[in-house]
Order: structure tokens, then sequence, then C-alpha cells
């Protein structure tokens, strides 16, 4: 990073801020301050939702299938059992039970809308996502930091890449901001690439696209907010941002079973 003092502070700390940039990052910092906090400047991981949980898993699984490892049937019992052995221990099992639930429905779906596009690539192995990566400036390049991202699906052959959402409720026609935000670096990093996101529940699919305006657009969010990022972590250390931050009812900052490790160190 060039001349971004207020984020190479919270860097040097070494409690997880490392030196780059990503979508994730700037939109939990937009949008979820105190889980920013946490887990950039206390260290302190968010626990995963089981449907985060199913999310990963359903994309692992659902390759298989793509790439012709095994049929979709199988890959449907191979990725049911592989979410059954995570460790679910902080949620309750009619949590869980709902997502397991869901798996075959969102698993044949995702499969049937993306199996006409051929196998996808992976240069480096199936458990490898592309890596993608790029440094955006300030506008009269005061100020760099390098952007990392990591592709879901990628088919050179087609110039495409497709970004993997499952979800139980399909959305409007109209991404999140944090989805605008991954997609527009996708594009920054990839120009000569199509970008779709493909959002898959139990009832359906969207494949969604946004127009080089938005893209265009996101870019200046983008980086106006890296400026205010910047502007914070300089201010305040991660332990005053935690004692000024209104937090409200924010599981991760109040109810998290990880802040007993964390009082314990401290």
């Amino acid at each position: 990073m060039r001349n971004l003092n207020g984020l190479s502070k919270w860097v040097e700390l070494e409690c997880g801020f490392e030196p780059h940039l990503s979508a994730s990052k700037i939109a939990l910092f937009a949008n979820d301050l105190p889980s920013f906090i946490c887990k950039y400047g206390l260290g302190i991981k968010t626990i995963d939702s089981p449907a985060m949980v199913r999310g990963r898993v359903i994309e692992r699984f659902v390759v298989e299938a793509l790439i012709g490892d095994a049929t979709i049937d199988k890959s449907i019992h191979n990725a049911i059992a592989y979410y059954n052995d995570c460790d679910r221990s902080y949620y309750k099992p009619a949590q869980w039970q709902r997502q397991v639930d869901a798996i075959p429905s969102i698993m044949t779906n995702a499969y049937e809308a993306l199996v006409d596009y051929g196998p996808p690539s992976f240069p480096n192995g199936i458990d490898n996502q592309e890596r993608i990566e790029f440094e955006i400036t300030g506008d009269r390049n005061e100020w760099a930091a390098p952007i990392v991202g990591y592709l879901d699906l990628v088919y050179p052959e087609l110039g495409l890449i497709v970004d993997l959402k499952t979800t139980l409720r399909l959305p409007g026609d109209h991404m999140s901001w944090g989805h605008k935000l991954q997609s527009a670096f996708y594009k920054q990093a990839k120009s000569n690439f199509g970008v779709k996101f493909l959002y898959v529940s139990t009832r359906g699919v969207k494949l969604l696209e946004q127009d080089n305006m938005v893209n265009i657009r996101m870019m200046v969010e983008a980086k106006s907010l890296i400026e205010r990022m910047n502007k914070f972590c300089h201010l305040l250390t991660p332990s005053q941002a935690r004692g000024c931050i209104p937090t409200g009812d924010n599981i991760y900052w109040n109810d998290n079973p990880l802040w007993s490790m964390y009082n314990e160190k401290n």
C-alpha cells in the first residue's frame, strides 16, 4: 500500500488485516463496522452461518459434477455428507437441517443452469480458485492499494466469469451493493471477460449482469470508501474503535463466542 498510513497501521498490528483490500473487506467496512473492527482490528473471526457453510459446500460439489468427476446425484450425496461433517456446534439443529433440506434442489438448479457452458477452468486445480489482482489508485495518484479477489467459475473459451450465489430467496432485478462492487472488481481485473452473477434457490435461478456505467460508479465509490477507511484507521486504534462505536444488537460484536477467547488473552 502506498500513502495509506491508517491502513498500514492496522496491517502492522498483525491481527488479520492483510496488506491488500478486497470487495468483501470494503463492503464490511461500509455495511457492518463492528464486524470490520472485530475481524481486521482485533483478530476475532466472525462465525459462518449455516447458510454460508452451505453455499461453500454447494459450490464445491456443483463443480465436481460440472467437470465430470461425478454425476449430479452423486455430487448431491457427497455435498450433504460433507456438510454434515462440518462444525455445527454453534447452531441449533433446526437451523442446520433447514440448509440440508435445501441442498438437493439448489444443486440441481445450479447444475442445470451451468451445464451447457461446459466444464469451468481451474488452472491450479479444482480446490484453488483463480486469483485476480490489480491496483486501485486515488484520483490524483496520491495513494495506491492492491485489490485481491477469487473467481468462482471461469470459462476462458466463452470469455465469461460466473459468480455462484446460493440463497433461500432469489433477489429482485438488482444486485446488492456488495455484489455490485465485487462484479466491478472482477471486470476491472479481467476487462475482456463478461461477468455474470448466478443466484440459485430451491425454486429457480436468476442471472444478473451489470452494465459498464454501474461498474464505473462502483469504482468511484470504492475509492471514496478506501479513503474513509484509511482515515478511520488512522484516527482510531482497534481498541479505541471498539470502545466508541455503537454496536446495537450486532451478534458478532455482542454474542460472538470467540469474544471469550479474546478477553482471556487481553
